[in-house]
């Protein structure tokens, strides 16, 4: 296999291996209050050693919240409510252990919002949970009806990240190509006999070019992921 070859060949497997899966995001029907599609499991499979991924928890709140309240909505007590979610969802690795607490601060008449409150990993959606079982608490308002609309923001903003990423695909595959561009005059040169010697090294205006492009990809490649990211904030 000669150079050119060989680098086309690489050029194209790192296109593959860095293309944005699109493909791969599957936006949920507007209103559903299904549950996370499989497109989030992949990326649930890689984050698994390092613990839930905030988009896992947020989708497991969102689990919870219904499980709770539907006991709720038929007379069952609060605390009731939340041991039957327990024993449900007892080996789950994202809200098995807080269902736990919420159980145990149930039977022992604690604050119950607090536990919400103190669940690290939950970040804001836990505390949103926590403001809205709070003031439920406070006001006397239903607390099913509370948890309900708690559970309907959470699975909302799930619903709209989702959509930010699809629509950020198109931009991602443009960057990723943009940046990737430039080895393609390594090839050309290669496919019309000049060396990486030849084309890069005989010169020290050619070697400053070559830092000089180097440098440039990086900042764009730094700035575009910026830009996407604070779109998809």
């Amino acid at each position: 296999m000669t150079v050119p070859t060989v680098l086309v060949t690489a050029l194209a497997v790192v296109v593959a291996v860095l293309w944005p899966g699109a493909s791969n995001v599957r936006l949920p029907a507007q209103g559903s209050t299904a549950t996370p599609d499989d497109a989030s499991r992949p990326v649930r499979r890689r984050r698994r050693a390092s613990g839930p991924s905030p988009e896992e928890v947020e989708a497991g709140l969102a689990e919870l919240l219904a499980l709770v309240a539907a006991p709720l909505r038929a007379g069952v007590s609060p605390s009731s409510s939340v041991a039957a979610a327990a024993s449900a969802v007892a080996g789950d690795r994202v809200v098995g252990d807080l269902t736990r607490r919420l159980a145990a601060a149930g039977r022992a008449g604690d604050d119950v919002a607090e536990v919400w409150r103190g669940y690290g990993p939950g970040g804001d959606a836990a505390a949103f949970v926590a403001r809205a079982w709070a003031l439920s608490e406070r006001t006397g308002a239903p607390l099913a009806d509370a948890l309900g609309a708690a559970e309907q923001v959470l699975r909302a903003r799930r619903r709209t990240r989702q959509r930010l990423d699809s629509a950020a695909a198109g931009p991602r595959a443009s960057m990723v190509v943009l940046a990737l561009l430039p080895l393609s005059g390594p090839v050309v040169g290669l496919a019309c006999g000049i060396s990486l010697r030849e084309l890069y090294l005989q010169s020290p205006l050619a070697l400053a070019s070559l830092g000089l492009g180097l440098l440039l990809a990086g900042v764009a490649w730094t700035w575009s992921r910026a830009i996407l990211a604070r779109a998809a904030a």
